[in-house]
């Protein structure tokens, strides 16, 4: 009987689950910057369709809208910064001291962020000579090395890598958690709230009436209601799984509410593609809004029947959970570099194509088939081997640990509990 109520009973310290949701919102955005590079997209039609009232499979609105994923990643961000606190609160477990919170973010984030941009430095800023001035390049990468290339819109449109500004952000969050989860761990509600309203305010007073409102958008104030979002929904979690186990009927609904948040994602994005050209406004205004529905999905998809989990929590996707980080760092730089050209003159394209106006611009099918597969499985590889033979290594060298190689599979699953499932950062 003792072990159908482990069984039955609601895991608050390893949520399988969100390390899918991780892997799946990674691999969204990447998409959105393939296809940026491709245009290529798939419509899929069958006869049968019109029997079922369908028209075709047709996923170029999620493409299109693929970037408001880092927002899904910001979330579970602040979800799972806040659990082991929200956990303490509720079920009086220990926390890690502000030392090892510290530690923790930095062998998690530095080792293969500084690796990226210490080799595009040496194997491509330099060589090809892409500053236009010494003090550019000295600018640039101090911004890059700290963090701090969101502080000026030149640094932010880097030579090196354009997609480590998330990383920024989190690092942004990062520095003030420990004395925000304080505040929140003491008035919830009100902590909440200020987060909330000075995001809004941020938003309303300084990104709204920006000129170069591309720059603003994504500054980490106006993720402050996301972040907020994810820290309650971990408190909310929390209390759900203390007062109630698995059960049937509970399940279905919560399954039926991971549906309905799904389909509500599916008409926000929709919407955001009617407000062309002023996407970047409807982005940052319904930031708030859309988080709410992340985290609706993300608490109900924790909750839901057994076959919904699975899907994001089987063996294959924990694996692309686990390479997802090398995997964003890297899936942009090789997806330009591949199409535009390596080498010395930039002669290496792969795939091939001549002159100086890309095979996407004539709608060249097969070569926009074989670059996104290309390009898809070089990224792939690519984030393997830095995962396992770089970032793992890497990382227990900073935290100090020397296994046993017989406890391998065990220190894999202890592994992904400190990480607080591996998405306690946003990428």
């Amino acid at each position: 009987m003792e072990k159908d109520n482990n069984k039955d009973r609601i895991s608050t310290s390893y949520i399988d689950v969100l390390d899918g949701v991780r892997a799946f919102s990674v691999f969204i955005v990447a998409f959105f910057h393939f296809w940026q590079q491709s245009w290529y997209n798939k419509v899929i039609y069958y006869s049968w369709f019109e029997k079922i009232g369908m028209k075709e499979i047709n996923l170029e609105w999620l493409w299109r809208t693929g970037y408001v994923f880092v927002d899904m990643l910001i979330l579970l961000s602040g979800f799972l910064l806040f659990l082991p606190h929200a956990r303490h609160m509720v079920e009086g477990k220990k926390l890690d001291s502000t030392a090892t919170f510290y530690r923790k973010r930095v062998a998690r984030i530095v080792p293969s962020y500084y690796l990226s941009v210490l080799f595009l430095l040496f194997f491509s800023v330099i060589p090809k000579q892409q500053f236009s001035s010494i003090d550019h390049l000295k600018k640039d990468l101090f911004a890059q090395l700290t963090f701090t290339q969101m502080f000026d819109p030149m640094t932010k449109n880097t030579m090196f890598n354009g997609v480590l500004w998330t990383v920024a952000v989190e690092v942004s969050f990062y520095l003030i958690f420990p004395l925000v989860a304080y505040f929140f761990k003491k008035k919830p509600v009100i902590t909440y709230i200020c987060m909330t309203l000075a995001s809004f305010v941020y938003i309303q007073q300084r990104v709204l009436k920006a000129k170069d409102l591309g720059f603003m958008i994504n500054q980490m104030p106006t993720f402050l209601g996301v972040f907020a979002n994810g820290m309650m929904g971990a408190l909310i979690f929390l209390h759900i799984a203390n007062m109630y186990k698995r059960e049937k009927y509970l399940s279905a609904v919560f399954t039926l509410v991971a549906v309905l948040s799904l389909y509500m994602i599916r008409l926000m994005l929709k919407e955001s593609l009617l407000r062309s050209p002023n996407t970047q406004v409807w982005q940052v205004e319904y930031r708030y809004l859309l988080s709410l529905v992340f985290l609706m999905f993300i608490i109900s998809l924790s909750l839901s029947d057994k076959w919904l989990r699975f899907i994001f929590s089987n063996r294959f996707v924990r694996y692309l959970a686990t390479i997802s980080y090398n995997f964003y760092i890297w899936h942009q730089v090789i997806a330009v570099k591949f199409k535009y050209g390596m080498g010395k003159n930039n002669q290496i394209r792969i795939p091939n194509w001549e002159g100086d106006r890309p095979p996407n611009f004539s709608g060249d099918t097969a070569w926009q088939i074989k670059y996104t597969l290309i390009i898809l499985l070089a990224s792939l590889i690519v984030a393997t081997l830095l995962t396992y033979f770089f970032e793992k290594p890497m990382a227990n060298l900073i935290m100090g640990k020397r296994k046993p190689k017989r406890e391998k599979e065990q220190m894999i699953e202890e592994y992904d509990v400190e990480k607080e499932n591996l998405t306690d950062n946003a990428i």
